[in-house]
C-alpha cells in the first residue's frame, strides 16, 4: 500500500477504505505512527469478512484510546507478551479459557486487582539491556586536601571559620 503521505486526502482510495476507523485522527498521526497503520492494514484485503470487521473494530477502538490509555496498551501488550514465553501453547489455551468463562464482574475484580502502570514519565515497554544503558561516573575517594588558612593570632582559630573579626 505504499510509503504514507502527509494528510488523508493523499491516501489512495484503497488505503482510505482500509483505514477508516483513522479518518478522524489520521491527520494528528506523526509520519512513524502512519507508516505503522499502513503496514498493520497491508493483509487487510486477503481477510475474511469477519477479519476485515475484526480489523475495523479494533482500529475503532484504537483511535478511542488516550495517549496515556495508549501507552498503558503498549506496556500491557508487552507484559504479555513477555509472560507468554513462559507458557506452552496449551497451557496459554487453559488460561484464556478459563478467563473466558469468567463472569462480567469476576473479570472486573481482577481488572481492578490488576497492576497500574507507573504514571508521569513514559514508560518503557522492555527492560533496556545493561550495555545500552549509560554509566554514573563513580565518586573520587582520595581525599582532597583543603588550604590551610593561617590562625588569628588573637583567638587562635582559623580565619576561614572565623565570621566575627
Amino acid at each position: 500500500m505504499g510509503e504514507p503521505k502527509s494528510g488523508w486526502s493523499k491516501l489512495t482510495p484503497a488505503q482510505q477504505k482500509t483505514l477508516q476507523p483513522l479518518a478522524n485522527s489520521w491527520d494528528s498521526l506523526n509520519t512513524g505512527q502512519q507508516r505503522k497503520w499502513l503496514e498493520v492494514s497491508r493483509n487487510y484485503a486477503t481477510l475474511s469478512a469477519e477479519g476485515k470487521i475484526s480489523m475495523h473494530s479494533r482500529m475503532a477502538e484504537w483511535a478511542a484510546l488516550s495517549n496515556r490509555e495508549r501507552a498503558e496498551a503498549r506496556l500491557n501488550f508487552a507484559t504479555t507478551k513477555e509472560l507468554s514465553h513462559e507458557l506452552t501453547a496449551t497451557e496459554k489455551k487453559a488460561k484464556w479459557e478459563a478467563y473466558q468463562s469468567l463472569s462480567a464482574e469476576e473479570k472486573k475484580k481482577l481488572t481492578d486487582k490488576g497492576s497500574r502502570p507507573p504514571s508521569g514519565a513514559a514508560t518503557a515497554t522492555r527492560p533496556v539491556a545493561p550495555q545500552k544503558l549509560a554509566t554514573l561516573p563513580t565518586p573520587v575517594t582520595a581525599s582532597v586536601k583543603q588550604p590551610k588558612m593561617p590562625a588569628d593570632s588573637r583567638t587562635g582559630r582559623d580565619n576561614a571559620l572565623t565570621t566575627d573579626h
